[in-house]
């Protein structure tokens, strides 16, 4: 019968404890739901609770292009939906950021511009089947700011944010970005809060006014686990009792500028630095499941690819030793 000797055991649970944390902090796509987060369901449906707050869904992506120091920083929006009166809703959208253990929330610096009108393109979603047979899932629908954001907006806001944060002192950088936003036309900036809108509505946060969330609920949107939640601001629309107000105020998108200013030798960046993220409500629901026979082996590591990834390793680890 074959043995793994013991220094070769040790090896291989260090190779498991790697891949296990790697996997643990890795988004399978830019922006996911709450199947990646492993949020509850009721029923069918997505649900996620947040402190007082219970919302029907979540989206969740990574900040790109930070600084290294600021690797893993997340945004997440989730959305509330309530019964106003005569026949109205109330659309309730919170934003959080997501940050990594070793990073205080405290240690930053800078904006957030929250853009409450949602851009006039939509993302590309997967086709519904069945009844709804060639009709675009708007509620699985997901993608990045490029896709339907023309790059040169992106650009333009990116750059005049850094311009404008640099030439203001600290205390009065989101103050000084709030003026700018709303004096400037930004013509290449059209269609970002719908078509002939311009900017449209939005919220400037100082990242200085960030209140930490504390985990006591059974979904924590945000992955890894150990990583932190500040919310940053919240926004209500009021839409009416129709399918149509519902797919257009729950999952519509929000455009979100971040932007990180250093903040003497202690800071965690050296330059500011700015990033366009896309939010918006990742939901999806659970297919009516099959009567299933006794499952192999095989077909236990083909539906989940981290143990398939474990298998892989622990085969490796017999052959080599």
């Amino acid at each position: 019968m074959a043995r793994m000797r013991y220094p070769s055991l040790v090896l291989l649970l260090s190779f498991l404890i790697i891949y296990g944390v790697a996997e643990d902090t890795k988004l399978s796509e830019s922006l996911v739901g709450c199947d990646e987060v492993s949020c509850p369901k009721e029923n069918a449906h997505d649900r996620c609770t947040v402190g007082d707050k219970t919302f029907l869904g979540i989206g969740l992506s990574r900040i790109p292009n930070v600084p290294s120091t600021l690797e893993g920083l997340s945004l997440i929006k989730g959305v509330n939906v309530s019964e106003g009166d005569e026949g109205k809703r109330e659309f309730n959208s919170a934003y959080y950021l997501g940050t990594p253990s070793a990073l205080d929330v405290n240690d930053l610096n800078g904006c957030v511009v929250t853009f409450n009108d949602p851009p006039e393109k939509q993302f590309d979603g997967p086709i519904k089947t069945g009844k709804d047979r060639n009709v675009t899932d708007v509620q699985a629908a997901r993608g990045t700011c490029p896709d339907i954001i023309e790059q040169k907006c992106i650009d333009t806001l990116t750059e005049r944010a850094r311009s404008v944060t640099n030439a203001t002192s600290n205390d009065g950088v989101c103050a000084a970005l709030e003026r700018e936003l709303k004096r400037n036309t930004f013509e290449e900036c059209g269609i970002l809060g719908g078509k002939g809108k311009g900017l449209g509505n939005f919220t400037v946060t100082s990242f200085g006014n960030l209140s930490s969330v504390k985990n006591s609920t059974d979904c924590w949107p945000v992955k890894p686990k150990s990583d932190g939640l500040a919310l940053i601001t919240e926004n209500t629309a009021v839409g009416n009792n129709t399918a149509a107000s519902m797919y257009r105020e729950a999952w519509k998108i929000t455009p979100v500028l971040t932007v990180f200013v250093g903040k003497g030798n202690k800071s965690l960046v050296d330059r500011t630095s700015s990033q366009m993220t896309c939010l918006k409500v990742v939901t999806e629901e659970n297919p009516e499941e099959e009567e299933k026979g006794s499952e192999s082996s095989a077909s236990m590591f083909s539906t989940s690819p981290r143990v398939a990834g474990m298998a892989m390793l622990i085969a490796a680890a017999w052959v080599a030793f």
